[in-house]
Formats: structure tokens, C-alpha cells, sequence
């Protein structure tokens, strides 16, 4: 959607804020409608917790990979038979959001006129009104009202993308004999409404009373009416389920509150773009001769901007094209959660997971969207004009926005950990870069062809740089799981503290690029693409790498012999960046000459260290196979880092064929090297050692089937008792003949030998002590005392296996 008030062609935040509502509705009503799902009805309630236990595979907190398959085929199976209910909750969710959001939107228009009884204008506004249409621009004119209920002088756009009103209040026709320069400032304002917004304004209020009325309320019924809750067959399971559960709530809570918080930032921004247009129109930059003052609560909840808000919209019409830092980091913030529960529902459906093409889909459909934030950021700031900030602070909040959208995830109940913590900052700073590199290139573009090569770059610096981090909460299960086995080998190879300090810094970015060509591209794209868009070659850029490179090359040469070859190769790959640091301090070089320079530097290391560790054609050491996995990284963060202290300088008009040369010659680098030796010094982990989160895996059992197990061996155990108490031999019989097959059903153990233990040793008392006691009391054999002794045996390890079942519980909610 574009606004007249702001250069041609440029979308506003008006579009950016309107998308983000949209995102959010759809992830809350999958949120919402995914629970529902997940309880009701009562018979399906927990059936991923029955499929973990019956396949024996526990999905818990730890992220543990079960290396058995069988299990994963048992679980998708199991899964496989809810897919139809599963999905006509989600589908059926969305659908119904979307049908009551069209009809309102449909209906709402004949509403307003029959609620405030809108008649048409009197004769002498026709005339005036229909100067004011054509002064607008507007191709056709829309259906002039009047509201006789209201004296003050104001006036109301709305309609559909059919049909457009404007409806008057009568104060109106006073206020065009008294003052006509406000008559005139305020229909222009109403037609500034009908020309840009009217659609996506009762788009956004159709949305938000769709919500409330498919979302909202139902789900608010729900959780307070005890009579529902309990009224078969929507009946929720007795054990908890986390439906209403604190944790549950307040996530909730927050995504409601964004919701309505998009739904006033649409209709706020639509004001100060319609007063924008008003101001170019008239040519006054204050045409409105009285704002109506706004109290506190209305400022916050209103649907009009602050008085001083607009007046400085008015006073400078061009700070509309400046992305800022909220509205992009509710942007981010909505596609992160938008994302997040699609990936909830596809992994209920049980799709979104390994052996497919899931992750790659699901890594695109999160790029795009952002890709598109960052592209937007970038183009309405370069139209605004590059100033300090303009391209900084909507990155940090891109970076906010999605790391937050991973902690508000209604799924994501796990604690912060130092590692998630880190790969948070990793992803501000990230995007941060990012989104001032695509600002920066934006403001280089001259046609149509440059647009869309800098849109497609940003598509794939986007997908490799930030496509890391869009699970932020797995960082400590990689690092636990990845990492760190690695940096326990490195003690064996390092032998001294320093030499350890030396592999971890080259093997941690070593292990982190897992798509070494992706990543190469991205990365070469960083200073290829500002030089493709100004058509020039850094000549003192190419001249300082080139010079740098002899002592990058003499330093790999030293270095070839220290130590085992593994600590060698890194301490070349250390080595090379050190080179590139002090030649980009020293040459003073802009950060593109920059990066251009560490590049270069890069390539002759990486030949380097491949012909000093080759014997034949292979190499000995994995480090010294892909050294170009490391540097480019590496010599990237140092170009970044040390570069930007000098002016633009040495750059010669040329077309880009050197720059291009290089990147391609970098990519047949990533793509090719050296195979390794038989007994080459790898990095190859330890087998994975499985740390299962037992009491998350013993919750699980219970809602999974085991809670019913143990309750139905110990209502079966109770029948015997009755008839003791009861003094019923009879009845004694009877209730350990029942008895007898219950303890002897087949259901898996509880995932904890301890526990297994005791629930074991329960079954097998009780079952031995119901042969004895139908020996005793059915075929009047005589009572050694076994009986009463295997009874009592069973009852205490029932009850110990029920103590611990219920810790372990309450350890896993908390």
C-alpha cells in the first residue's frame, strides 16, 4: 500500500503494521485452537504423551535425540492416526477467524448507517464537496453523508473496497459558513482516509472483533466456566495439562495485548498519513485550526495519535518514510510467534522434523518475511535519507523482536540459560549488521534491475546469516550435544592451556558453519553487492590485499611445523586473521575496501595452509581441508570490527568483473579441497551420551497411559479388600481373580530404572499374592502366610512408586 504523502512507490507503516496484526491474529488462533486440539475431545486428549510412552520415545526438555529409529517410526505412526482431528482444529480455527472477519467487514458499513441514521448531505454541500473530491485526486467520489446526532464539527471515512462513505456531522455545515479553511482541512482529511486506508482500516477492526469474538471470548468462556470445563464430552482430562496453567495464561495474556496494540497502531498511523496528505494538499503545515485534546486513557487507547504527535507529522511529512524502532520490532516480534506456532502445528501433525525436507521449507517460509522486513526497512530509510540511526535501530529491533518471539512462544516453557542469552546477542548484532548493510546498499540503488538484485541478496544474507537463530531456545542442547563433546577432545590434542585457547577459537566457528557455500556466498555479498550497485573497483583495497597476503603466507609457512597438525592449522588460520586486522588498521580502509581486503588476504591464506599440510593430494589434518570454512567468518567479524576509520578512497570506475571474479573464485574454494589422509587428526565427537530428563519422561508417562495404569491396579487391589472388610470369602475371590489380569497387562515401564523398579516389584507382589489368595479362597487350600506377606510387599512398593511419580510430577511443572 502506498501513500500519497510519501514518495512514489514507497510502502508505509501503516502496510508494515497491518501485516504484523494479521500475523498475530493467525499465531494466537493457532495457539488458542492448537490447545483445543490437544484437549478436546477428551478421548484424544493426550495423545502425544500415549504415542511417546507406547513407542517409548520421550520428547522432553533435554532435546535428546534418540538415536533408536524404530522408536520415531513407532511415534509417527501412533501420531498419524490424530492427524484429521489435529488439523480440522488448526485449519477450522483459521477459517472461522477469517469468514467472521469477512462478514463483519462486510456488514459493518450498513451498520454505522442504521446505528447513527445517516442521511444524505444537504444541497448546499454537493457542490463544495465535489471540488474537494477532484482537488484530491479521487477517480470516483464517495457517497456523502450526514450525521444529524452530532453537533461538533468532525467527520468519520469508512466503507468497503467496493464502496466508500464519508459521513458529516452537522456541525459541518455550520463550520463551512463560519471557518471554511477547517471545513475544507477536515474533508480533505476524511478523503485522504478514502484514498489510502478506508479498506485496510476496516480490514484491521474486522480482524480485531473477529478475534475477540473466535478467540478471545471463547477461550476466556472456557477457562472460567467450571460447568464447561467438566461437561462431557468437552471435558479436560484430570491430570494437568497445562490448559490453565500460569504459565499458559500470561503467554496468552501477551500475545492478546499485541494483538490489540497492532489494531491501534493501524488506525494511529493511518491518521498521521492522512494528515500528511492534507498538509501537501493545502500547502499549510498547520491547516487544522484546533486539535481536540486527548486525555491519558485515550492517549493510550485511543485511535488517534497525541495532538503534538500529528503536529510534528504535519511540521515534517517526510519523517513518515523513517522505519521505527516499534513498529519494526512488533513486525519481528509477529513473525517470530507467526512462525513458531505454524512449526507447533506441523510438529503436532508430526512433519516438521528430521528425514524430510521440513527444516529446509520451514527455514525459507521464516526468510521470507523477514527478508522482506529488512528489505522494507531498508527502502522507505533510504528514502527518508541515510541519517544516524535510521538503519541501526529498526536492525536492534529486528533482532529484539525475534528473540523475544522465541522466549513468547507458548511452547517454549523453559528457563533462559547463559547459552540462549548468547545466541540472543549473536542475533541482535547480526541483524543489526545486516539490516545497516541492506540500508546502506539501498541507498546505492539507480534502477529497477539493481532493486531486484539487492532483494535477492538480502533473501540470501538473510536465509544464511540470521537462519541460524531462529530456534534460539535449542543453543544449549547444541552446544551440549555439538560443541562441547568436541572441546573435551581438544585437551587431548592441545597438551597446553594456550594451544587449547588457540583450537577452540577456530573450531567452534569451524563446527557453527555447517553450510560452508551458503555461507561463503553471504558473506561475499557483504562488499560485492555495494560494489556491483556503484559500479566501481577498490583498487587500494585489492593493492593492500595483495600486499597483505605475503605476510599471511609467510606466517602460515612458520607455522606449519607447531605442533600436531590440527593445533597447526589453527594457529595458521589465527595467524591469517592477525594479518588481516593490522593491514585493514593500517590501510585505513572504508568498511566495504574492507571486507574486500580480509577477503583477499583469506583466499592466499587458505592456499597457503593447503600447501603446506598437503602430502599428495591430501591433506593431514581436517582444518587444513576446509580452512576457508574459518576465514571468511573470521576475516569478515575482523573486517567489521577494525575497519570504517577512513574515508571512501581508491575506487576506480569499472565494471564489477574483479570484485565478481573473486567472490566466484572464493565459492569453487568452498566447494573443493583437499581430502583428508587415512589418519588425519578429525574432530569427531564421542559417542552421544543420552541424558534423558526423567521427570519430564515420568510426567509424560502419566498422561501418556501410566496415571490409569496405576490407578486401575490399585481400584483392582482395593475389590480384594473390600470383600477382607466385608469378611466375604467370596468376594475375595472374585476381586483377586479381577486382580490377576490387571497386574499382568503389557504396558510399558516408567522411564526411570528406579521407579521401574518398584512399579515392577509391585506387579510382581500383587500378582503373586492374588495366586495365593485364589488358592486360599477359592479352592480351600491352606494359608502358609504368603499371601498376606506378597499383599502387604505390593501395597508398599505401589505406594512408593506413586510417591515418586507425583515428585517428579510436580519437579517437571515447576
Amino acid at each position: 500500500m502506498n501513500q500519497e504523502g510519501d514518495r512514489s512507490g514507497v510502502p508505509t507503516g501503516t502496510t508494515l503494521r497491518f501485516a504484523s496484526l494479521v500475523l498475530l491474529a493467525v499465531a494466537t488462533t493457532l495457539q488458542v485452537f492448537g490447545l483445543y486440539a490437544a484437549l478436546w475431545p477428551a478421548a484424544t486428549s493426550l495423545d502425544d504423551s500415549r504415542c511417546q510412552v507406547q513407542s517409548g520415545l520421550y520428547l522432553t526438555s533435554n532435546f535428546e535425540v534418540d538415536p533408536d529409529q524404530s522408536k520415531w517410526d513407532a511415534y509417527r505412526s501412533c501420531m498419524a492416526t490424530y492427524f484429521g482431528g489435529r488439523a480440522l482444529w488448526l485449519v477450522g480455527g483459521l477459517v472461522l477467524l477469517f469468514a467472521v472477519a469477512a462478514l463483519i467487514y462486510a456488514l459493518r458499513p450498513a451498520w454505522l448507517r442504521y446505528r447513527r441514521d445517516l442521511v444524505p448531505v444537504p444541497e448546499e454541500l454537493v457542490e463544495p464537496l465535489a471540488e474537494l473530491v477532484a482537488e484530491a485526486g479521487l477517480t470516483k467520489a464517495p457517497t456523502f453523508l450526514i450525521d444529524r446526532t452530532n453537533m461538533r464539527a468532525g467527520g468519520v471515512a469508512f466503507g468497503t473496497h467496493r464502496r466508500k462513505y464519508v459521513a458529516l456531522n452537522v456541525g459541518m455545515v455550520a463550520l463551512r459558513r463560519i471557518e471554511p479553511t477547517s471545513f475544507r482541512a477536515i474533508v480533505l482529511h476524511e478523503l485522504a482516509h478514502v484514498r489510502n486506508d478506508v479498506t485496510i482500516t476496516y480490514a484491521t477492526l474486522a480482524i480485531w472483533r473477529a478475534f475477540v469474538v473466535v478467540v478471545l471470548t471463547p477461550y476466556a468462556f472456557t477457562w472460567l466456566n467450571q460447568l464447561v470445563r467438566n461437561f462431557a464430552p468437552f471435558q479436560l482430562p484430570l491430570f494437568p495439562t497445562g490448559w490453565t496453567s500460569f504459565t499458559v495464561l500470561w503467554h496468552l495474556a501477551v500475545l492478546v495485548l499485541l494483538v490489540y496494540a497492532a489494531r491501534v497502531a493501524v488506525l494511529r498511523a493511518r491518521e498521521k498519513h492522512a494528515d500528511a496528505l492534507v498538509v501537501r494538499w493545502t500547502g499549510d503545515p498547520a491547516p487544522y485550526r484546533l486539535l481536540p485534546p486527548t486525555g491519558d486513557v485515550r492517549r493510550w487507547l485511543g485511535h488517534h495519535p497525541a495532538p503534538a504527535s500529528r503536529q510534528a507529522v504535519m511540521r515534517d511529512p517526510e519523517s513518515l518514510l523513517r522505519p521505527g524502532f516499534w513498529e519494526t520490532l512488533g513486525s519481528a516480534l509477529a513473525v517470530q510467534l507467526a512462525w513458531w506456532h505454524a512449526v507447533t502445528g506441523l510438529q503436532d501433525l508430526t512433519w516438521y522434523r528430521e528425514g524430510n525436507e521440513s527444516f529446509l521449507v520451514m527455514r525459507i517460509v521464516w526468510t521470507v518475511p523477514v527478508a522482506a522486513l529488512i528489505g522494507l526497512i531498508a527502502w522507505r530509510g533510504a528514502a527518508f535519507g541515510p541519517r544516524r540511526g535510521t538503519f541501526a535501530w529498526p536492525g536492534v529491533a529486528i533482532g529484539l523482536g525475534l528473540a523475544l518471539g522465541d522466549v513468547l512462544d507458548l511452547r517454549n516453557l523453559f528457563p533462559l540459560t547463559p547459552h540462549s542469552v548468547i545466541a540472543a546477542i549473536a542475533l541482535g548484532g547480526t541483524a543489526t549488521l545486516v539490516t545497516v548493510w541492506a540500508g546502506h546498499c539501498a541507498t546505492l540503488v539507480r534502477t529497477r534491475w539493481h532493486g531486484w538484485f539487492l532483494g535477492l541478496s538480502i533473501a540470501v544474507v538473510t536465509y544464511t546469516l540470521l537462519g541460524w537463530f531462529p530456534e534460539i531456545r535449542v543453543a544449549r542442547a547444541v552446544w551440549r550435544d555439538n560443541l562441547a563433546p568436541v572441546v573435551d577432545l581438544l585437551h587431548g590434542y592441545a597438551q597446553t592451556p594456550l594451544n587449547e585457547i588457540g583450537l577452540t577459537a577456530v573450531v567452534i566457528p569451524f563446527l557453527l558453519n555447517f553450510n560452508r557455500v551458503l555461507t561463503v556466498v553471504a558473506l561475499a555479498l557483504l562488499w560485492l553487492v555495494p560494489l556491483v550497485l556503484r559500479r566501481e573497483f577498490p583498487r587500494f583495497a585489492a593493492l593492500a590485499g595483495v600486499i597483505g597476503a605475503v605476510p599471511a603466507v609467510a606466517a602460515v609457512v612458520l607455522l606449519g611445523s607447531a605442533g600436531s597438525p590440527l593445533v597447526a592449522t589453527a594457529w595458521q588460520i589465527a595467524a591469517v586473521v592477525a594479518v588481516q586486522v593490522v593491514v585493514v588498521l593500517v590501510a585505513r580502509l572504508d568498511r566495504v575496501a574492507a571486507l574486500f581486503t580480509a577477503w583477499l588476504i583469506g583466499l592466499a591464506g587458505t592456499g597457503a595452509i593447503w600447501l603446506t599440510h598437503l602430502n599428495g593430494s591430501q591433506v593431514d589434518s581436517v582444518l587444513a581441508t576446509r580452512p576457508h570454512q574459518v576465514l571468511p567468518v573470521l576475516g569478515t567479524l575482523a573486517a567489521l570490527l577494525v575497519g570504517g576509520r577512513g574515508r571512501q578512497s581508491g575506487y576506480t570506475p569499472s565494471r564489477p568483473i574483479w570484485a565478481a571474479g573473486t567472490a566466484v573464485l572464493s565459492v569453487a574454494v568452498a566447494v573443493w579441497w583437499p581430502t583428508a589422509a587415512p589418519g588425519a587428526q578429525t574432530l569427531q565427537p564421542p559417542p552421544a551420551r543420552a541424558e534423558r530428563n526423567t521427570d519430564d519422561a515420568l510426567k509424560t508417562w502419566m498422561n501418556g497411559g501410566g496415571q490409569d495404569r496405576l490407578m486401575t491396579v490399585i481400584q483392582a487391589n482395593d475389590k480384594v479388600f473390600a470383600g477382607v472388610r466385608a469378611a466375604d470369602p467370596a468376594a475375595i475371590a472374585a476381586g483377586c481373580e479381577a486382580l490377576g489380569p490387571v497386574v499382568r497387562e503389557k504396558f510399558p515401564e516408567p522411564p526411570d530404572a528406579k521407579v521401574a523398579a518398584t512399579w515392577t516389584e509391585a506387579l510382581r507382589a500383587l500378582e503373586s499374592g492374588a495366586r495365593s489368595c485364589l488358592f486360599v479362597f477359592r479352592d480351600r487350600g491352606p494359608d502358609d502366610g504368603s499371601m498376606t506377606k506378597e499383599f502387604l510387599k505390593g501395597i508398599e512398593q505401589l505406594k512408593v512408586t506413586q510417591t515418586a511419580l507425583v515428585e517428579a510430577a510436580q519437579r517437571a511443572i515447576s
